[in-house]
């Protein structure tokens, strides 16, 4: 081979290493670049995690406050904690926050409550019970339907594995596509509906504004001082539909500024005075509230951090007893 065409092939043996090696130079620069991105994405994501729980801090310290101004521990809207789209700058982003008072809707562990009295040879339906069935009819569904959905309900709660009359229990959703067994315990969330046979998502969807799952709790009360108007449903169906939507919607609408003083307040009200109401049933209204959730988020830069947590009032102190991170619903 003659000195040029050795020349030749070193040249291009050259263009080709200079080649590999910027392919492997540009290839080294993107992940760099891609890591520096992602360790930038994690500390910002961090951040706002922290963020997000000085968030939670604040709102206990603005509850602790009303607490101590409330006269009697009433609890309504006219408190501090009671303020909507909160939003605070915050070093590189911002912190939101909104507080809901959790004994403004349906507590769906209060269905699996035990039954200690008889109806006809079968456990009698808990007073809570009666109440999610009347919130299903006042939403408008059929009696039938209602009283199905509330026995699957509670059969997917409570502890035993004995069946309702039309409730649900292992075998039901062993026997299914996808198989699973009945939880038997409480909800940590209400998303957990949506594993209740018979519970698709249109009802969920329309139960949506109404229910809840408070962790530990077996009660259901309401507040008839922060119940809002959209959810007339809920008092319509604890009252067990002896009042229609319109009556509720002008209850909430006529309430006082500052909430009822007294519970007896609520019921001197001209469209519940003739309510033939037992003494258990009048007992799951309250003016007062032990639960609270804040639904917080926290931004720095892209990163986006959402958190719901469930605080729990003692006194005038609370505890977080539960957080969901992302937001779900």
């Amino acid at each position: 081979m003659g000195p040029r065409k050795q020349q030749g092939v070193a040249m291009i043996v050259v263009i080709l290493i200079v080649a590999v090696v910027v392919i492997i130079a540009t290839n080294i620069t993107n992940r760099n670049q891609l890591s520096m991105r992602r360790t930038l994405n994690l500390a910002q994501y961090d951040q706002a995690y922290w963020f997000a729980l000085s968030g939670e801090e604040l709102a206990m310290k603005v509850l602790k406050q009303d607490f101590e101004d409330a006269d009697g521990n009433i609890v309504h809207r006219q408190q501090y904690w009671a303020l909507a789209d909160v939003i605070f700058p915050v070093d590189g982003g911002e912190i939101a926050g909104e507080i809901s008072d959790m004994r403004t809707c349906f507590n769906v562990n209060a269905v699996g409550e035990e039954s200690k009295e008889v109806e006809n040879g079968q456990p009698k339906m808990t007073l809570a019970a009666k109440q999610f069935q009347g919130l299903l009819i006042a939403l408008g569904m059929d009696e039938f339907s209602a009283e199905r959905l509330t026995h699957t309900l509670k059969d997917y709660i409570d502890e035993d594995s004995i069946s309702s009359p039309y409730g649900a229990e292992d075998a039901e959703y062993e026997s299914r596509k996808i198989p699973y067994r009945a939880a038997n315990t409480l909800m940590q969330h209400r998303s957990e509906l949506r594993a209740v046979l018979g519970f698709n998502q249109e009802i969920y969807l329309a139960l949506l504004p109404y229910v809840c799952a408070i962790p530990g709790e077996t009660r259901q009360l309401l507040n008839v001082n922060t119940i809002e108007v959209e959810q007339a449903a809920l008092m319509v169906g604890m009252l067990d539909n002896q009042i229609s939507i319109s009556d509720a919607e002008s209850i909430i609408n006529q309430r006082p500024a500052d909430g009822f003083e007294s519970i007896e307040e609520f019921w001197e009200n001209s469209s519940v005075r003739s309510i033939t109401a037992e003494a258990n049933l009048k007992s799951s209204f309250v003016i007062t509230s032990n639960y609270f959730l804040l639904r917080s988020g926290a931004k720095v830069d892209n990163a986006i951090f959402r958190m719901d947590s469930v605080l729990k009032r003692s006194g005038n102190n609370l505890d977080v007893i539960t957080r969901q991170y992302g937001g779900q619903q």
